[in-house]
């Protein structure tokens, strides 16, 4: 282990060696010696005093400030002048919060010593803190006068500019700047949004022609004054600006995008889909270009559903002018997912899984997705099932297919699945795509539907191992004590998952019906009867027909045995175990 300390206060010593005359006195020169040197002596108390300067630094690099500020403040009973026993004071009373303090600390240390620029930068900061950002900015044009040619400061002044709103006083800076280092590209943006904000915006492009103007063969910066012209809606030079870009490069997917748009915004729908199909028409364009100008437009159009038609037809000129291309029609079967066209998104989704054998995983999990969203079980055992056998170290083919094999109650092949997919995963433990949430949701599949199949020893081992990934998640905590209390087994840590199930979430419903089941199944039927009402509150509760039946299991229990014929009725119509509600209505009473 490094000895940091040891460094820290060696840095000290060395700092106290070189710093300004604040622990040094120097003797006259002596009247004998013609020479330009002179000698320092150090005496006894300037010893003394660096040496509690240095316990004072110690104790600051310790996190022990009350004693730094009591070592700062005898340097300063003793030496009243020292300007570096103020500076750290400074410091101190900053990261304290005590602006007030920072600044009077600061404030006196540049008295004795104006020259040393570390001074002004607690100071300057301080007052930025308070909120007075004109002197902060005042400090900062101090400093630069000190140092000229440290550039950074320049940022900082204009900056403090920026934040008191004076957005031309900041401009003036950042260009003063500019004339000490030429042009520079994060120099003029740092101008920009003060333009903006002015609403200068010829002024914002002129700054933007400085660079175009240096580096001629770039056109990315003739986009951005393009960009700034079209979103100030001045059309006419957007479009002007674009065409420059044309004029460079007649196949720029980006530029032709924006003029596309321009005319729209101006009604011309006609000239707008003719730049559209020059886009994705254009043979000289590649795919990726073209996907990367789409991507923007499948997003907007999911916050802007009318831009739908607009979208679509990119997209089908996209697969008109790419037929074989996975990406293409991928995209295409993406504009159909966020037009909620979903049979159509699956139809193009299985196009794009055929068009070759290296397709993204990606590709197949958005099918999966999509089976399971229109609950098309046969298809997503179909699609699962070709996918394992495409990508066999995919985890997500066998996670997808057990969900599709549970819905169906093939409980056993469910099962299968996920113990294969953690066969696999044992064979290729660096597969980073297993993720603990994935192998979370895997547990929990393997123990619900281990627990259908009566495996309750793999049933509580998939719970078991679900709580060592995440001990506090609601949904492990609250199966697996429904499963416990199913069996009359372990009622006691049943009891306590439930409850800390129902602490973690809020008005679940399902979770509060478990916490009821279990008191039932402890005999405790008061307390139970008062955690299923709440649950019934919900109007989720009222269409489900487990709920409905321990409702009515309860409510027998507890000598009210209309209720419970009532609430057997309900859980009937809803679907419930027809035979036993069935024989429990018409003998009123629980066999």
């Amino acid at each position: 282990m490094k000895n940091t300390l040891s460094i820290y206060l060696f840095s000290v010593v060395l700092l106290l060696s070189i710093a300004p005359s604040s622990f040094a006195k120097k003797n006259k020169k002596n009247k004998q010696d013609n020479s330009s040197s002179s000698t320092t002596v150090t005496t006894k108390k300037d010893l003394e005093l660096q040496a509690l300067f240095i316990e004072g630094m110690q104790a600051y690099i310790l996190g022990n400030s009350q004693d730094a500020i009591t070592k700062f403040n005898e340097v300063l009973r003793r030496d009243a002048k020292n300007d570096a026993a103020l500076y750290e004071l400074s410091k101190i009373a900053f990261e304290a919060g005590n602006m007030d303090k920072s600044i009077e600390f600061a404030q006196n240390a540049i008295k004795l010593n104006p020259n040393n620029e570390f001074y002004y930068q607690y100071l300057a900061e301080a007052k930025g803190e308070k909120k007075d950002f004109i002197g902060a900015a005042k400090v900062y044009e101090n400093v630069i006068q000190l140092k000229p040619k440290e550039y950074d400061y320049y940022y900082d002044w204009a900056y403090m500019l920026t934040k008191a709103e004076k957005y031309k006083d900041a401009i003036e800076v950042y260009d003063l700047l500019e004339q000490k280092t030429g042009v520079q590209e994060e120099v003029i943006f740092q101008k920009q949004p003060l333009y903006i904000k002015l609403g200068n915006i010829e002024d914002a492009v002129k700054d933007i022609e400085k660079l175009v103007k240096l580096y001629p063969s770039d056109t990315r910066y003739i986009a951005l004054a393009g960009e700034l012209y079209l979103s100030n809606k001045m059309y006419e030079k957007a479009l002007q600006t674009y065409n420059r870009i044309i004029a460079k490069e007649p196949n720029n997917a980006d530029a032709l995008l924006a003029i596309a748009d321009i005319y729209k915004q101006k009604g011309d729908n006609k000239t707008h889909d003719e730049y559209l199909i020059k886009v994705f028409n254009n043979p000289n364009i590649d795919i990726d270009t073209k996907i990367m100008a789409f991507i923007p437009y499948i997003e907007r159009m999911a916050k802007d559903s009318s831009m739908r038609n607009e979208v679509m037809l990119m997209a089908d000129k996209l697969v008109e002018a790419h037929p074989n291309d996975v990406k293409a029609t991928t995209a295409r079967a993406d504009v159909l997912y966020n037009s909620n066209k979903k049979r159509d998104a699956q139809n193009e989704y299985v196009k794009a899984i055929h068009l070759g054998a290296d397709i993204p995983n990606t590709v197949w999990i958005q099918l999966y997705i999509l089976d399971t969203e229109l609950e098309d079980y046969d298809k997503l055992i179909e699609h699962t099932k070709e996918g394992i056998q495409k990508n066999p170290n995919d985890p997500f083919g066998y996670f997808y297919n057990a969900i599709a094999q549970q819905q169906k109650k093939n409980n056993k092949e469910a099962s299968n699945a996920i113990l294969q997919a953690f066969a696999t995963q044992q064979k290729s433990t660096s597969n980073p795509i297993y993720t603990p949430q994935l192998k979370l949701q895997m547990l929990i599949l393997l123990g619900d539907v281990s627990f259908e199949l009566k495996d309750y020893t793999r049933c509580d081992s998939s719970y078991e191992a679900a709580l060592e990934i995440d001990p506090n998640n609601a949904t492990v905590l609250n199966n697996y004590a429904y499963y416990l209390s199913e069996r009359d087994d372990r009622l006691e840590k049943a009891e306590r998952m439930s409850k800390k199930s129902n602490l973690l979430v809020d008005n679940n419903s399902a979770f509060l019906d478990t916490y009821a089941w279990i008191m039932y199944k402890m005999k405790n039927y008061t307390e139970a009867l008062t955690w299923i009402e709440q649950a019934m509150e919900f109007p989720d509760a009222q269409e489900r027909a487990e709920l409905l039946t321990h409702y009515g299991d309860i409510l027998f229990k507890v000598g009210q045995v209309d209720k419970a014929v009532l609430q057997w009725e309900k859980a009937l119509q809803r679907g419930g175990d027809k035979i036993a509600l069935e024989l429990k209505i018409k003998n009123q009473k629980i066999n």
